[in-house]
Formats: C-alpha cells, sequence, structure tokens
C-alpha cells in the first residue's frame, strides 16, 4: 500500500489538484449538470484514474489517448458537457507527465501543480467571496473568470478559450507571488497524504439516511396497500359501528 513518502502519494495529489482546476469539472459540480449527486461523480472519476494510473507499474494501464477520449465521455455522459476547448487534452497531458515522473521517483512536477491549486484556492477565499456568491445568479465568476457556457438542447458546451485548463493554470499560476508558509507545506509529502485523501470539490460529504435493506434479486416485490375505492371513485373510509339500541 502507497505510503505518505511514496511519490505515487505525490501522484494522486498532483490529480486532486488537476481536478479540482480544471473549469469544466468545478463548473460542472457547482452548477449540479450531473445532478445531485455531482460530487460523487467527480470523485468517480478520479477513483477511475487512479484505478488505471495505480504506480504498480511506470507504464499506465491506460494510454494519453485513451485517457483523453475517457476524459471527454465522462464529462459528456454524466455531466452533459460538450468539451470543444481541448482541455481534456491538457489535463490527459498533465496527468500522464506527472505520473511518468512520480514512476522515476520525480516528484517535482506534482507539487508545483498542488502548490499552484492551493495558491488559487486560497487567493478565491481573499478577493473573490463575492463572486462564488453569485455564482447561482448566471454570472459564472469561478476561481478563473473564464468560464461561459452556453446552453443548448440539452446539453452544456464549453467551447474554444471558454474554459482554460488544468496545464494553462499552472503557467500561469507560476508567475504569482506565494501566498503564504500555509501553501509552501504543499511540497511537504505529509500535506500531500492530506490533499489527496480529501475530497475534490465542498466538505466531506453528507451521511446518509438510513433506508431499508434492498430488496435481493429473486425477492418477491412487497404488496402495496389498494385503498378500496366506491363507485364515484372515493376512497372508502371504515368507521366503527355503534351498537343498536333496544
Amino acid at each position: 500500500a502507497p505510503t505518505p513518502n511514496n511519490p505515487y502519494i505525490d501522484f494522486q495529489a498532483g490529480v486532486t489538484a488537476a481536478l479540482r482546476s480544471w473549469s469544466a469539472l468545478r463548473t460542472a459540480v457547482e452548477q449540479s449538470w450531473g445532478g445531485t449527486d455531482s460530487p460523487s461523480k467527480a470523485e468517480d472519476l478520479r477513483s477511475n484514474i487512479f484505478s488505471f494510473f495505480d504506480g504498480t507499474s511506470p507504464n499506465p494501464k491506460m494510454s494519453q489517448d485513451e485517457l483523453e477520449d475517457n476524459l471527454m465521455g465522462y464529462m459528456e455522459e454524466e455531466f452533459g458537457i460538450v468539451l470543444e476547448d481541448g482541455s481534456e487534452r491538457e489535463v490527459a497531458d498533465l496527468i500522464w507527465r506527472m505520473y511518468e515522473l512520480c514512476a522515476r521517483g520525480d516528484a517535482t512536477l506534482a507539487r508545483s501543480v498542488v502548490k499552484n491549486a492551493m495558491q488559487a484556492e486560497e487567493a478565491l477565499k481573499q478577493s473573490n467571496v463575492k463572486s462564488v456568491i453569485q455564482s447561482g445568479d448566471g454570472d459564472d465568476d469561478d476561481m478563473d473568470g473564464d468560464s461561459d457556457v452556453e446552453e443548448g438542447d440539452g446539453m452544456n458546451t464549453i467551447g474554444e478559450g471558454e474554459g482554460e485548463d488544468a496545464g494553462q493554470q499552472q503557467q500561469q499560476q507560476q508567475q504569482q507571488q506565494p501566498m503564504q508558509d500555509a501553501v509552501h507545506g504543499a511540497t511537504n509529502s505529509n500535506t500531500a497524504f492530506a490533499y489527496a485523501s480529501g475530497t475534490l470539490f465542498g466538505g466531506p460529504p453528507k451521511p446518509q439516511k438510513e433506508l431499508p435493506p434492498p430488496r435481493q434479486l429473486g425477492d418477491p416485490e412487497p404488496e402495496k396497500f389498494q385503498p378500496e375505492v366506491d363507485d364515484d371513485g372515493f376512497a372508502v373510509v371504515a368507521t366503527k359501528k355503534k351498537g343498536k339500541k333496544r
């Protein structure tokens, strides 16, 4: 099993940062384009990536082209998004390069991606709180102010130049001044372990309500109560019979 000092943990943290910084995915989750379980769908995407880039071999179980196609297909099938900005290519390339380097013991790129993502998250808290609050009014001012999303025919389209990808964000954020000491802690392996273990978007999942156990295959469906209906179509209400007076 991976340990906090394993470069694969830095890769997992880098993937987490790349997905958090992917404006198309972030917007899809914030706007619930995948329904109420949009955050869970984002988590499933990360888990699927980890299953093919599992750290057991220097060579992942999926080619970069296959990763691109799967990212595009997943976004369309689960969130109804048609990507036309090429961001899936940039995200796939970044994930591939991080894995390739971490497999050789070099976690520099992965740690840089995490640090830049933390800088952007801190900047969002410091200077862009108002735009986040107003995002529900149709003005989608996200982390980078870059996402103008058009809706049509039940699909959400992110066109060329409208969605900034994680690779482009990394280049821009490298020019930013360091935010604070906590941000620099992203280069620490223990911080990477905690970062990779966190949820992609939002806080911890809410506890689920207790539900009755699911019906097993082969079990008969329980009978539902059918009220007695009179000739006029009204439900008959049972009344207590009174005894006759003598």
